[in-house]
């Protein structure tokens, strides 16, 4: 039972509840200053009903009396154990001093909510637990104290029954039911309000976690992306620079014999050089200087090797139909790999994410006269699959990959219902 109960009061827990002290007194002495009005104008109403005929302290003593309760709520949240203590005490002293002033409305709404203060604010639970328990024995001393030592249920006694209980057993009922109701109330409310602020806690710092884990994985997906398409542009641009040495020193040796192959040799060269120049621009624009080097990137191909990547994923049961227009050979490689990366993405999600059987495949080239442009279009017949809501990385590295080419990008669903990637690239007819 002891076990249930500080389960119940979140004793095991380890937790406390946060409180902006500054924030809280300020808006606790308004409590205070609203219950000590309240409270007076109780005991005036009580007095004017009579029900304060057998008092004997003086008026002055009375409001002072309640001065008390009403200034300790000023530090209600900041010093709940210390509150329901003062309670507790004016409970007894009240009792044994000055009966006659217990049933006043607000004071007994005074004892009670210092109990649902003090289970729903305290920092130390077992206190809390102790406190609620010793509270709990006091109530049930006051009200035997008031039947049995002062005799309250005397003027009942000659009172003839009008239902099925006798005055003094209704009397006993009605006092018994009214003070269990508080009191159990007062413990429910102030433990369930405890829980409730202690799982809202929970969420926030789960909320916080995982925002921090979603940064961080997005991250390093970028950052590896990022990586690989560092790594490819170092292939291409180590090609040029083999094509550079070739043909300077096939120009070396024709130099003084066919001086025309030389000069040919050397408009290659310049040619190598300016794409491998541009391709160095691209890479230190858009990337961010690394030393290390993402482990397992193997080299990968341009658009011409579009069939074998067509070939796997058709193994894997996805129908892909490939329709190519235009001349295709004239694709610079780092074009081409950008082509090759979108579209094994593009189909990888759809194998992922979508319900589809069938993906059309669209490449072409545009016209020969100022820049070139390179169109791919993928587009499947599915819809999407729930539970399989991806972190969009996929997309956001296909849109690095399409900036870095200064092209275009447009995805999302068409009228028949299925998914669409549009990739528009181009170069111009120099770096071709």
């Amino acid at each position: 039972m002891t076990s249930r109960l500080l389960t119940a009061f979140g004793a095991h827990e380890g937790w406390e509840r946060p409180l902006h002290r500054a924030r809280a007194l300020r808006v606790d002495l308004v409590v205070a200053v609203v219950f000590g009005a309240c409270a007076v104008l109780s005991l005036d109403t009580a007095r004017s009903l009579g029900s304060l005929a057998q008092v004997g302290t003086s008026r002055p003593w009375q409001y002072l009396w309640l001065v008390v309760p009403a200034l300790t709520l000023a530090v209600r949240r900041v010093l709940p154990l210390l509150v329901l203590v003062v309670a507790t005490a004016h409970l007894v002293v009240t009792a044994v001093v000055e009966p006659a002033l217990s049933p006043v409305f607000f004071v007994q709404i005074y004892y009670f909510f210092a109990l649902f203060n003090a289970i729903s604010w305290s920092r130390h639970r077992r206190a809390a637990l102790a406190m609620t328990v010793g509270f709990g024995l006091v109530a049930v001393a006051w009200v035997l104290a008031d039947f049995v030592v002062r005799d309250s249920l005397a003027p009942l006694e000659g009172l003839p029954e009008l239902g099925p209980f006798s005055p003094t057993t209704a009397a006993v009922l009605q006092v018994l039911l009214s003070t269990l109701v508080f009191y159990l109330s007062a413990t429910v409310g102030g433990v369930l309000t405890w829980w409730s602020a202690r799982r809202e806690a929970q969420a926030r710092e789960q909320a916080v976690l995982i925002a921090q884990q979603s940064a961080q994985l997005s991250e390093r997906a970028v950052s590896e992306e990022r990586l690989r398409i560092a790594r490819e542009l170092h292939d291409v641009v180590g090609h040029h620079i083999a094509v550079i040495g070739i043909q300077t020193g096939a120009a070396r040796r024709v130099l003084t014999s066919t001086p025309d192959q030389a000069t040919e040799a050397m408009l290659q060269v310049e040619r190598s050089a300016r794409s491998a120049t541009h391709d160095l621009r691209l890479l230190l624009s858009a990337l961010r200087v690394r030393n290390d080097e993402a482990p397992g990137v193997s080299p990968l191909h341009g658009a011409q090797a579009m069939d074998a990547l067509v070939e796997s994923f058709t193994a894997l049961g996805l129908r892909v139909d490939l329709h190519r227009c235009g001349d295709l050979d004239a694709v610079p490689t780092t074009v081409g790999l950008a082509l090759h990366r979108i579209l094994q993405e593009s189909l990888t999600n759809v194998r992922r994410h979508s319900t589809a059987d069938q993906v059309h495949v669209r490449l072409e080239t545009g016209d020969r006269e100022g820049p070139r442009t390179v169109r791919l279009t993928v587009t499947d017949n599915g819809r999407p699959r729930g539970g399989t809501s991806g972190s969009r990385v996929g997309l956001l590295g296909m849109r690095e990959r399409v900036e870095l080419h200064g092209g275009t990008l447009r995805t999302g669903t068409t009228e028949e219902g299925g998914f669409q990637v549009a990739v528009c690239l181009s170069w111009t007819e120099e770096r071709a």
